[in-house]
């Protein structure tokens, strides 16, 4: 095995620097200046070709220079151009490829906001854009005020991003289970694009209980497993998701007074919906009832001295 010269390396790896350095000031004068000492120092490196993409890019996609045109098609064509060509290109700038690439979308986000992009485009939204850039104040911003977004399921999946983004643990609840009743079949998407770790480990013990029904039914054993304590939600769509959601919050609040007709009632109308959660309910009562019945038989020490 020949001995690589690091002395003859170093001099390559100081110009590969550079052109990261001058590609993370979006400069593409010095950027293309750079290039060319590096394919000067070492016309066969790998990494030539990559640079070569992402100099390219700043000197004719770059979007907030003047000369770039901001309309939907030229969006639209640099949103598909960055999954494709630049993400993969930008992995040979190491950490600073992330910070070059989000740079970008918030750029084009801050475009689709001049231009007016509808949120039915998706991917050339702002707020997909800002969520892409990891700017979560403007994911939130950008999608609380569209028209109807208790009921858009791309709404609340913004609204889940940028919340959890930002911390906000109550208004993320509300959205992911606003997410879970409008989109159920794409809920485990979300639950692996917000990377979670308390959102992940419910939606697993929810799947391991009752992984025979839909993601719809998420929200009831959320309430029913006492994940949240308030009514997140009055304005729901249809479904027997939402409906047994209503239940088992009728029925959190009345059970604390006892059995009545109401709970008798508002059971019956559970075990309508679907034998299979009704069942969990039924379990999960008996087993609670057996945790405090074996509580209050345990003998109290005496504390007297």
């Amino acid at each position: 095995m020949q001995q690589l010269d690091i002395f003859a390396d170093s001099i390559q790896v100081q110009y590969a620097n550079a052109l990261i350095a001058e590609l993370s000031r979006f400069d593409p004068i010095a950027a293309r200046r750079a290039l060319e000492s590096l394919g000067s120092s070492d016309p066969n490196s790998a990494s030539l070709s990559s640079f070569q993409v992402l100099v390219e890019f700043l000197e004719h996609w770059r979007c907030d220079a003047p000369s770039w045109p901001r309309t939907p098609a030229a969006i639209a064509a640099a949103v598909q151009f960055i999954p494709e060509k630049l993400l993969p290109a930008a992995r040979m700038m190491g950490a600073s490829g992330t910070a070059f690439v989000r740079k970008i979308y918030a750029d084009l986000a801050k475009a689709s906001e001049m231009v007016g992009i509808d949120p039915k485009d998706g991917d050339s939204f702002a707020a997909e854009l800002y969520w892409l850039a990891r700017q979560f104040r403007d994911v939130v911003r950008t999608a609380t005020p569209l028209p109807g977004a208790e009921m858009r399921s791309n709404a609340q999946r913004w609204l889940a991003l940028g919340h959890n983004g930002l911390g906000d643990a109550e208004p993320t609840l509300v959205a992911v289970l606003r997410y879970a009743l409008l989109a159920p079949d794409r809920f485990g998407s979300l639950v692996e694009e917000m990377d979670e770790a308390a959102l992940s480990r419910d939606w697993r013990n929810f799947q391991d209980v009752l992984g025979d029904l839909d993601a719809s039914w998420f929200p009831a054993w959320c309430a029913h497993e006492k994940r949240h304590r308030r009514k997140v939600m009055d304005n729901l769509p249809s479904g027997e998701g939402s409906m047994a959601y209503r239940l088992i919050v009728s029925l959190n609040a009345r059970e604390r007074e006892g059995l009545s007709v109401a709970v008798i009632e508002d059971r019956q109308r559970l075990k309508r919906l679907d034998e299979t959660f009704f069942s969990f309910y039924l379990r999960r009562r008996a087993d609670l009832h057996s945790h405090l019945l074996q509580a209050s038989q345990q003998p109290k020490r005496n504390t007297a001295s």
